[in-house]
């Protein structure tokens, strides 16, 4: 095994052990060292990063070459991994492996020692030097192939406790006389006695765990001199490790800054994608390590933070929009004190919907793409900038959870940031897009609920301009103000806010948001009765309604009660339902209700309920459309070949069956099935042949409710 680009020969003591020798293929062996030994049918495998590198390691794959398959692997802390197939183990460093430190793999295959190659790469700019190194199995124990043959090396524990493959590390890396440091060390021997020198004199001694790494603490004497110093440690054979760095002079007033407890700040809920900011409070300059742990006390990630010279840290955290929701947990310690707070990822909307573009103009058409609940209706309304409806559609969701709906702009249409207000059950959001001009971003506030008890935590979702800040304000039932706070946007002009009811009395309040002039009220109960309201009124300011009307309800009950309002249609399908709140004079309104563009003639109700208490009011809505229409998303209806052709209609039946057919001359050119929803509207795309015949073609829609044509000419 004498090869000349032999990176480590790793000896292992006693005939217990067997030696694997690493020979790299193109590799730089003063970057990244990999041995390997392998006892009892177990084999460790130590990755080193040399602190003469500049990148960190953040992968590492390892692979047999030969015969045999991985069985199982073990790994420390801060590293994932798993099987990518039966001869490779793909592994990734939650923190990334810096130059001058160690970590290990244990595994286990079948043989006990085949021939692997592993690789590394620092996850940021690619491979380190694109190593690729072979690791062969020896069947010499205990004879040094380095140059001394025959020599035997001494294998006697407790004596030597330094390793070539160990390393140490101190942290903070440059620290300040007088400063607690702590001390890191990795692949030392087990249950060893290490002694720590600051140049010369001694500042502590310590032992290895039974893994062999440690971590401690000392203090750095304040009669050192500062400036390039070497750490040494030793054991008790006298082989040492170093480490070199600077050591700053001795602050001034040092010994007269107070001693500032650990603390740690932690937002207790969480959304997908937000920022947050994990802050507290600890002794001046000093170190403190933020670590990120999962529900099971996993550590996802660790950073360390320095505090200021007031004893100031603070640090963000920002949600990977993938992350599981579920419970989490955050631990800061010092090397002295360890203090640990929770927090929840949670969700807030089952709805993700977003216009294709930003900015259309007139004459275009928008189209909306998102996800919801699968096989539930989603209800869209169109607002154009004066507030004013414009279109409301409902749209089926797909067992796949995905949702589309489109709008054809009038040429007429006013310029201006159009809203799109969302519904699925009581799941509400907002989107907005920009008609002849790009989207000034408004402020709204939705909250979570209407009502809550005092164990919640209101969820407040606030939009308005990218990165500007804004003023919230909690108003209580007698009109004074509650409480108050800032609330910054990012980069998207979202944010969402949580806050604690356990000081709020019965009563209706009132979260008021506002930006420069601009501002929103949006009012929410808590504690109110939900067991009934006594007797309750209900009533329209009119009794008879045409489709995309909008009804105004008026009421009493009992003061500061919960009330459910629903509309059902003459089929008896309940179209909408909310929950509202009787104030404290004992009425109630709501203005969220409007009979769908497509609506079946008829008897339609409203109801009031709360508790056993229960009101209900009968609306008359007509409808002078009958039949199924049909509609081409090009008013001039000309296409050309390759085009894809948006064809719609309303009045098909609910939940009817709907065939499209394309005719040229009494000959089916193509047939396109489909279905309504549940408000008789259907939509499907056909896409222009490329080798059809120029000319007047015949677009037919048919259902239970009748016929349709359109022509349609493709130049």
């Amino acid at each position: 095994m004498l090869l000349k680009s032999v990176i480590i020969l790793v000896l292992l003591l006693g005939s217990m052990f067997t030696s694997y020798a690493i020979h790299p293929s193109y590799a730089a062996p003063e970057f990244v060292t990999v041995s390997a030994t392998n006892t009892e049918g177990k084999t460790t495998i130590s990755i080193s990063n040399s602190a003469n590198n500049t990148a960190n390691i953040a992968s590492f794959v390892l692979q047999i070459t030969g015969d045999g398959t991985f069985k199982s692997f073990k790994i420390q802390n801060g590293w994932s991994g798993s099987k990518t197939s039966p001869t490779t183990l793909a592994f990734s460093a939650i923190e990334p492996l810096a130059p001058g430190t160690i970590t290990s793999i244990e595994i286990t295959t079948d043989p006990q020692m085949p021939t692997m190659t592993w690789k590394t790469s620092d996850g940021e700019t690619g491979q380190i030097n694109a190593q690729s190194t072979e690791i062969k199995t020896s069947d010499n124990n205990t004879t040094d192939k380095t140059g001394d043959q025959g020599k035997t090396q001494d294998n006697t524990q407790g004596q030597q406790g330094i390793l070539d493959t160990s390393t140490f590390r101190i942290i903070p890396s440059t620290p300040s006389l007088g400063s607690h440091i702590r001390v890191i060390g990795q692949s030392f021997a087990t249950q060893a006695n290490l002694d720590l020198y600051l140049g010369s004199d001694k500042i502590g001694s310590f032992s290895s765990n039974s893994k062999g790494n440690f971590v401690t603490t000392v203090v750095l004497p304040e009669s050192e001199q500062s400036g390039s110093v070497n750490f040494v440690l030793k054991d008790q054979k006298g082989n040492q490790k170093s480490f070199s760095t600077n050591i700053k002079p001795l602050q001034k007033g040092h010994g007269q800054v107070s001693d500032i407890p650990l603390t740690l700040n932690v937002d207790p809920i969480s959304h997908r994608g937000e920022t947050k900011t994990i802050s507290g409070t600890d002794t001046p300059d000093s170190t403190i390590t933020i670590t990120l742990l999962d529900s099971k006390g996993n550590p996802i990630t660790t950073s360390t933070v320095q505090s200021d010279k007031d004893g100031k840290y603070s640090m963000t955290n920002t949600i990977p929009v993938d992350r599981e929701f579920g419970r989490y947990s955050v631990a800061a310690s010092d090397g002295k004190t360890q203090v640990t707070k929770q927090y929840s990822v949670v969700t807030v909307h089952n709805i993700s919907v977003a216009p294709v573009a930003k900015r259309y103009e007139t004459g275009q058409t928008v189209v909306l793409n998102g996800t919801a609940i699968s096989n539930a209706p989603v209800h869209f309304a169109f607002m154009d900038p004066t507030n004013h409806p414009i279109y409301s559609q409902d749209a089926n969701v797909t067992s796949n959870g995905t949702v589309t709906v489109s709008y054809k702009l009038e040429d007429s249409a006013i310029k201006g940031t159009y809203t799109v207000d969302i519904t699925q059950g009581s799941d509400f959001i907002v989107t907005f897009f920009g008609v002849g001009e790009d989207v000034t971003q408004p402020i709204t506030a939705t909250l979570d609920k209407v009502s809550y008890q005092n164990t919640d935590k209101p969820v407040v979702t606030i939009t308005g301009p990218t990165s500007s800040t804004l003023n919230l304000i909690i108003v209580d039932p007698s009109d004074k103000q509650k409480f108050a706070d800032i609330i910054n946007l990012g980069s998207d002009g979202l944010a969402t806010y949580s806050f604690n009811l356990t000081s709020y009395t019965p009563g209706i309040y009132s979260a008021v948001v506002s930006h420069a002039e601009e501002k929103i009220e949006k009012t929410f109960a808590v504690g109110l009765s939900t067991t009934g309201t006594g007797k309750i009124s209900i009533s329209t300011v009119k009794d008879s309604y045409l489709p995309g009307d909008n009804i105004i309800i008026i009421g009493t009950a009992n003061s500061n009660s919960i009330l459910q309002i629903s509309l059902t249609d003459p089929n008896g399908q309940v179209i909408k339902t909310i929950q509202t709140f009787s104030d404290k004079t004992g009425h109630f309104s709501s203005f969220d209700f409007s009979i769908p563009p497509v609506a079946t003639p008829g008897t339609w109700k409203l109801d009031a309920t709360s508790g056993i208490n229960h009101a209900p009011v009968q609306l008359i809505v007509k409808s002078s459309k009958q039949a199924i229409t049909v509609h081409l998303d090009r008013l001039s209806g000309t296409y050309t070949r390759g085009d894809i052709v948006a064809i719609s209609g309303t009045d098909a039946g609910i939940t009817a069956s709907v065939k499209i057919t394309i005719n040229s001359n009494s000959t089916v050119i193509d047939t396109l099935p489909t279905s309504a929803t549940n408000r008789g509207e259907y939509q499907t795309d056909w896409q222009v042949p490329r080798n059809i015949n120029p000319g007047i073609y015949t677009v037919e829609a048919s259902s239970v409710t009748g016929k349709a044509t359109i022509s349609i000419t493709i130049q």
